[in-house]
């Protein structure tokens, strides 16, 4: 019988000789079978057969399908099939049936990912026909020969679990169908004619299958073929059927202009590859798509799109070609969505990577696996049916205490809870039951039926919730397979390893209504009006890999094929894609990465621009390039109005553009539908009502709040220097009182620690003296490194890292200062006062400071005092510098001026200075602060600098400042006056800029810089 072959380029027609070939045999009821690369050419060429209302169920299949045929021709059926999860885990339980007799895969073995690694060398090796005793031969053959031995034992150890599961696999299967047509003489096939198209490959396997079938029946195979350099990986498969099976009859087939009707694409198509192609002129159907970032290029993209569908195109005649629809797939498919975009995204997703999925590992891996607290958060976080306001609290105790494992967050979560949540008892039960496995798929079950919506089954599923759905069905069926053979059932780590390495597919089915998102070899069976190729980086498209586990010499050693060079197979690849479009060709790339770093395009944009005219200029911008491109810089982050794809993203431009034109105006010039600017205006309207009513903070009027604000007592000096530095960080912080998920910041818990040391240290005196001498100093150290131990254990500190750091910074921290003490020539004055407190706890020892109609109360670090009642304030800063006199307005300082007030006022001192004692400073180890030039002489021990000694009436001038700005502050306080006015003052340098500390960003919704006057709000003006 003759085998006939059919070859030509993309656009040659070879499929339409296809279709009509099996379409007569289909008259003649010769039964016919039509092999393509997959199950989505099934469908498509099922749908296109059927249009005459001819019904040819099973007669389009994969290469898959043809091997089951012929091997149950005869009627005798195949033992049971491993399904693609039962063959993951068979592999698994070879490697660890051999694990201990490996050699140099020994320790590869052991990683998460070797399984599925392994399982693809197999597919590789069983399709050539290789059984363990030919790698086993092949082993033989080369030096160092253990590597392949390793391989031939653990595909051998495959086998034979296989075997004892009694259950077949593609190999068999491909095996009993080659030997069924060698031994019968293709009796039963009954002589129906096969027919192959958009293959461009065929294995070893493959190959001796259709040898067999066209000994006893017509076989037509149709190629990509043609004689230039883009084909040249392809050209030996004609000559394999030539001369392994003998060809009785070649059809080439020419280029048909007619198949590709735009005349740009078409040329593009012919010249692609062609070293002496002869460039045109560029015309319209070509688009260059240039974007910033990932997101930047899905909405780029789905611009297009939306544009197409807009002028009338069928979402079925649109293809979107990614190297890896897998990784940039989601994102892209999640847009296209948003803008009423249908999309079938044909690629494997990571079961881990969906809410169901990435919540049960989170569940197996805090129970059975790494068992940390964050597990439990990722668990509680997903579709686990418990409450976000209880998931806040547990994290905020995660966070604060410094929680590491599962258990003990489990216990604070017991803290406020009666039980642990129900999924978590249901798997401990089942575990203790060992049905670990149903109770999972059942888990993953509820799981889904949480995260649909509670609003009946009529309501069409959203894409996030059929995504969901695919994931949980995927899980629930791949563990039910696995219960099923006793051999393959998992324990606790297995699961967790299964589920991390299961994928799913996002889309499978007919595509009508839909645009297709999938990789090139998907997609060349097809042809579409209208194709997108995104994602075009180097390194990206072209792709760049190779085998994990076989050398060249090693494949020769086996009899594969050579390692397929990685330029000219993303070469075809790319000329696969841009061979797919009749009517127009979008070529996408990014320029930038979302943070504006530079990232290099695809090289393969350089091989279509040589196919253009006039070719570019050797320096300077391409005139040709840029008018063929178009795209979003990374500064403009929404649309303009006219180019706006979706509702939604008109809205959001001309929202954009309210303050810089009358969006009345803009709305008016985009001429969109009546009812679309209709609802547009409205939704500007109340975002408008809504950006006038929260804009501002302030002034506050709610008469409840401002009775509130002037009922406070007393304030503190740390109080007034917030307001001062921001009103609206001091209201956030201070009035609405936020409870922070972090644990407390570790230079205040290193402050706290430290300053309670001190003070301890100076009440107990060790040796007697008032402060440490050089004769005492050895007391003071020892006492003091016991201090810092004892109130780390009271402060519940030292079970995290970063805790037990912080004691041992302040042991260091204390020891110097300590040193330093001892040696400072403190002249008259002496410690006086530690931890004095001002304020209406009836253990303070002074009432709050009376000023001006308010109270100040507080609590001093420190107070020196001379024989004669010169008094010095000394404020502990764990901090790197402290502010010295001429900085104290401009850094917004307030506590030492009011708290030497207070020591003259309410302790009867005479005022010497006030001093900012820096614990942590590397540099300048020098007190600052304000001192008066009378007592400088006594006080120069204490390191002072010039410039922060004063006169009498700049030191009285200096407190009277302070008395005065503090009042005003009190006053804004009373009034509500509330606003985003970074300082610290009005006049002085740094005016309006934010602090670089201010963690209130988010809320406060400032520019982090100075704003301008046409930015002000007219009471700021």
């Amino acid at each position: 019988m003759p085998l006939e072959l059919i070859h030509g380029p993309p656009n040659s027609g070879r499929a339409g000789l296809i279709r009509g070939r099996f379409a007569a045999a289909l008259e003649q009821d010769r039964d016919p079978i039509l092999v393509v690369p997959n199950l989505d050419d099934v469908f498509a060429f099922e749908r296109e057969l059927c249009e005459d209302g001819a019904v040819i169920g099973g007669m389009v299949m994969t290469f898959a399908g043809l091997f089951e045929a012929v091997a149950t021709s005869g009627g005798v059926p195949l033992q049971p099939k491993l399904t693609p999860a039962q063959r993951r885990r068979a592999v698994a339980v070879a490697v660890a049936e051999r694990r201990d007799r490996l050699g140099p895969l020994r320790r590869s073995s052991k990683r998460s990912g070797f399984p599925a690694a392994l399982l693809r060398l197999f597919d590789e090796l069983q399709g050539a026909g290789l059984d363990p005793v030919a790698v086993e031969a092949g082993a033989g053959t080369l030096e160092g020969s253990a590597y392949l031995g390793d391989l031939a034992m653990l595909l051998g150890a495959y086998e034979e679990v296989r075997i004892r599961l009694g259950l077949a696999d593609a190999q068999s299967v491909a095996r009993e169908a080659i030997r069924r047509l060698a031994e019968e003489g293709g009796s039963s096939w009954r002589a129906r004619p096969v027919y192959v198209y958009g293959i461009d490959d065929l294995t070893r396997n493959q190959f001796e299958l259709l040898r067999g079938l066209s000994a006893i029946a017509d076989v037509t195979v149709a190629l990509p073929l043609e004689d230039r350099e883009v084909f040249a990986l392809r050209s030996g498969l004609a000559a394999r059927l030539r001369e392994g099976i003998g060809v009785t009859d070649e059809v080439p087939t020419d280029p048909d202009p007619g198949n590709t009707p735009n005349p740009l694409l078409f040329h593009l198509e012919r010249g692609f590859g062609r070293t002496a192609a002869e460039p045109r002129p560029p015309g319209e159907g070509l688009r260059l798509l240039r974007s910033a970032g990932e997101r930047g290029e899905a909405e780029a993209i789905a611009a297009a799109v939306g544009k197409l569908l807009h002028d009338g195109a069928p979402e079925e005649e649109i293809a979107i070609v990614l190297r890896d629809p897998a990784r940039r797939g989601p994102l892209l498919a999640r847009v296209l969505q948003s803008y009423g975009i249908s999309v079938a995204l044909e690629a494997e997703l990571p079961v881990a990577r969906t809410g169901v999925g990435g919540a049960l590992l989170a569940l197996l891996e805090a129970e059975q696996g790494t068992r940390r607290a964050t597990d439990v958060l990722r668990w509680l976080r997903g579709p686990s049916g418990v409450g976000a306001s209880k998931v806040d609290w547990l994290e905020r105790t995660i966070r604060r205490r410094r929680l590491q494992t599962a258990t003990a967050a489990l216990e604070a979560w017991l803290e406020r809870n009666e039980e642990l949540p129900h999924d978590l008892r249901a798997l401990r039960d089942a575990a203790a039951a060992e049905r670990l496995t149903a109770e999972v798929a059942e888990t993953a079950r509820r799981m889904v039926a949480r995260f649909l919506r509670g609003d009946g089954d009529a309501a069409p599923l959203r894409p996030e919730e059929e995504i969901e759905l695919r994931a949980a069905a995927a899980i629930a069926t791949t563990l039910t397979e696995l219960s099923e053979p006793g051999e393959l059932a998992s324990g606790p780590a297995d699961l967790i390893g299964l589920l991390g390495d299961l994928s799913f597919r996002a889309w499978s089915g007919p595509v009508e209504g839909r645009v297709r998102v999938a990789d090139p070899q998907r997609l060349r069976a097809g042809r579409f009006d209208h194709v997108v190729i995104g994602s075009l980086q180097d390194g990206e498209f072209p792709r760049r890999g190779g085998d994990p586990f076989l050398s060249e010499a090693q494949r020769s050693a086996l009899g594969l094929d050579p390692r397929r060079d990685d330029e000219s197979e993303e070469r075809y690849l790319f000329y696969a894609a841009l061979s797919r479009a009749r009517k127009s060709l979008v070529l996408s790339y990014r320029d930038s990465d979302e943070a504006g770093a530079a990232v290099a395009r695809s090289p393969l944009l350089d091989d279509v621009r040589r196919l253009l005219s006039p070719p570019p200029p050797a320096q300077g911008p391409d005139p040709v390039e840029e008018a063929m491109t178009s795209g979003r810089p990374l500064a403009e982050p929404v649309y303009p109005p006219a180019a706006a794809p979706s509702e939604d993203e008109l809205a959001r431009a001309l929202a954009a553009r309210t303050r810089s034109a009358d969006s009345a105006e803009l709305l008016a010039a985009t001429a969109p539908p009546a009812a679309v600017a209709e609802r547009t205006e409205a939704r500007l309207a109340r975002a408008r009502r809504a950006e006038a009513a929260t804009r501002a903070p302030g002034p506050l009027a709610n008469p409840a709040v401002i009775e509130s604000l002037r009922a406070v007592p007393a304030y503190g000096g740390t109080t007034l220097e917030l307001f001062d530095v921001c009103s609206y960080r001091w209201f956030a912080g201070h009035e609405l009182g936020p409870r922070p998920l972090e644990p407390t910041p570790d230079p205040i818990a290193q402050g706290g620690l430290m300053h309670e040391a001190l003070f301890r240290l100076y009440r107990e005196r060790p040796g007697g003296d008032l402060r440490p001498h050089p004769s005492s100093l050895a007391s003071w150290t020892r006492r003091g490194g016991e201090l810092v131990k004892e109130l780390a254990v009271e402060r519940g500190l030292g079970g995290h890292p970063s805790e037990r750091a912080i004691e041992r910074g302040v042991e260091r921290l204390l020891f110097r200062f300590l040193a330093e003490e001892a040696e400072r020539d403190g002249g008259a004055f002496e410690p006086w006062l530690l931890e004095a407190k001002f304020d209406e706890d009836e253990g303070s020892e002074q009432p709050p400071l009376e000023i001006d109609g308010w109270r100040l109360h507080g609590a001093i670090d420190r107070v020196d005092r001379a024989p004669d009642g010169r008094a010095l304030v000394i404020d502990y800063k764990v901090a790197s510098r402290a502010s010295p006199a001429k900085k104290l307005e401009e850094q917004a300082k307030l506590q030492l001026q009011l708290y030497l007030l207070a020591v003259a006022e309410r302790w009867g001192a005479t005022p010497s200075g006030a001093l900012y004692h820096p614990l942590r400073a590397t540099r300048e180890r020098r007190a600052r602060g304000f001192v008066r030039d009378e007592d400088a002489g006594d006080l120069a021990g204490y390191g002072l600098a010039g410039t922060d000694v004063l006169g009498d009436e700049e030191l009285d001038g200096l407190l009277e400042e302070a008395r005065l700005r503090a009042s005003r502050i009190v006053a804004r306080m009373r009034d509500g006056d509330i606003r985003r006015d970074p300082g610290p003052r009005e006049g002085l340098r740094d005016h309006d800029v934010c602090p670089a500390y201010c963690d209130f960003a988010p809320i406060c919704r400032r520019d982090r810089g100075p704003v301008s006057d046409e930015d002000r709000e007219p009471e700021d003006q």
